[in-house]
């Protein structure tokens, strides 16, 4: 009981395979970089971060330093150096 092959009349076509094979590279690459994309935002972002870090610490450092220099004591300690002193009577004018 030998069956003779039987031969289809056209070969397969090897367009179909290529195809999916050049999706499935081009959603690999996309996907690659997407990931890329992601993982570089992260990278700005904790940048970003870090700076405002130091922005907040350095605007609490200076709001101290503004606090001491306008300190009354200081300013009372500084004033004599500068031939200021507390007005007279009468040089004081209060408007209404």
């Amino acid at each position: 009981m030998s069956r003779a092959r039987v031969r289809p009349t056209r070969p397969p076509s090897r367009l179909a395979p290529a195809l999916l094979a050049a999706l499935v590279v081009a959603l690999g690459f996309a996907t690659l970089m997407v990931r890329l994309e992601v993982t570089q935002e992260g990278y700005r972002l904790s940048a970003v971060r870090a700076a405002n870090l130091k922005l907040e610490d350095e605007n609490r450092q200076l709001g101290v330093r503004a606090a001491e220099l306008g300190s009354n004591e200081r300013l009372r300690a500084l004033a004599p150096r500068f031939g200021l002193e507390p007005p007279a009577s009468g040089q004081v004018v209060t408007l209404p």
